[in-house]
């Protein structure tokens, strides 16, 4: 039975647009970590040494969370948006639909402030408020093995064949350069990870660098497709975006959206479901 120490303040308001992995995919993505105050001070003095650290953490978010505690919601083989839905066994990928919903992801040290208990890390994959269990150094002498090999498809770009997500440029029309400015001046989150508008759309840009679509909609005939404009909530804004058939996306609006707020109850229900998950079970009332 696990308490988590920390909660992530991520610039991933949601699944949609959080990167299939961390490191090399968004470097500009940044969270901030805060230890719990039950716990001691100073417990990241010295983690400013190192570049990198690895973090672990629960997949809070997903949709089949409550049923993973009995084994029931595990599923043998997921679709891989890298082979357009080819099915693969699970734990032959890092899909967040695991027996066990707990992840594991490298970033980079951007900054730790040991006194207050806080860290910012980079080019990390977590949704905003995701349960953090552990933070460690990365050391590049074990943590690195030179020897290591993926299939092609793993690769940040396929191998040998088209990249299914690949977008060919990012751009941002004139008309979005005012709601960007506005969106981020009213939106914390991004003021706290990111120093100015310029840094906050060089990351949304980031993002969209990739195809974030769901299969279904990415392969559909264009006159089958839900929708023309599409949507993504980073930092508590939400882009708007186009994507052309040559794979060239426009971003051209974007508004501040509220915290998304759970009452008592709510919260109370989705930290129940995380706590089973981890195998911790409510004490019996009397």
């Amino acid at each position: 039975m696990f308490a988590p120490i920390a909660r992530a303040r991520s610039a991933f308001s949601r699944r949609n647009g959080t990167p299939r992995q961390g490191g090399a995919l968004v470097p500009r993505a940044r969270c901030e970590v805060k230890m719990e105050a039950r716990l001691p001070r100073h417990l990241l003095e010295g983690l400013d040494e190192y570049t990198h650290c690895w973090v672990i953490y629960v997949f809070h978010a997903n949709t089949n969370l409550a049923g993973t505690k009995t084994g029931g919601a595990a599923k043998g083989k997921v679709a891989v948006p890298r082979l357009d839905g080819k099915r693969v066994g699970a734990l032959a990928t890092r899909t967040p639909h695991r027996p066990i919903p707990v992840g594991l992801s490298v970033g980079t040290v951007e900054s730790v402030d040991a006194e207050r208990g806080v860290v910012v890390i980079g080019g990390i994959d977590l949704v905003d408020g995701t349960p953090i269990l552990d933070i460690k150094p990365y050391v590049p002498f074990c943590d690195s093995i030179a020897s290591a090999k993926a299939p092609d498809w793993v690769g940040k770009e396929a191998v040998g064949k088209d990249e299914p997500l690949k977008i060919i440029r990012v751009d941002v029309a004139e008309r979005a350069e005012a709601p960007l400015a506005s969106s981020y001046a009213r939106s914390a989150a991004a003021k706290t990870l990111y120093p100015d508008v310029s840094a906050f759309v060089e990351f949304c840009k980031e993002v969209l660098t990739y195809d974030i679509r769901s299969i279904r909609e990415r392969n559909a005939d264009v006159d089958k497709r839900k929708f023309d404009t599409y949507r993504v909530i980073l930092c508590d804004v939400e882009i708007e975006y186009t994507i052309s058939e040559e794979r060239k996306v426009e971003i051209t609006g974007a508004k501040a959206v509220p915290r998304e707020i759970f009452d008592d109850w709510e919260r109370a229900k989705v930290e129940q479901q995380a706590r089973e998950a981890l195998g911790e079970h409510p004490k019996p009332k009397h």
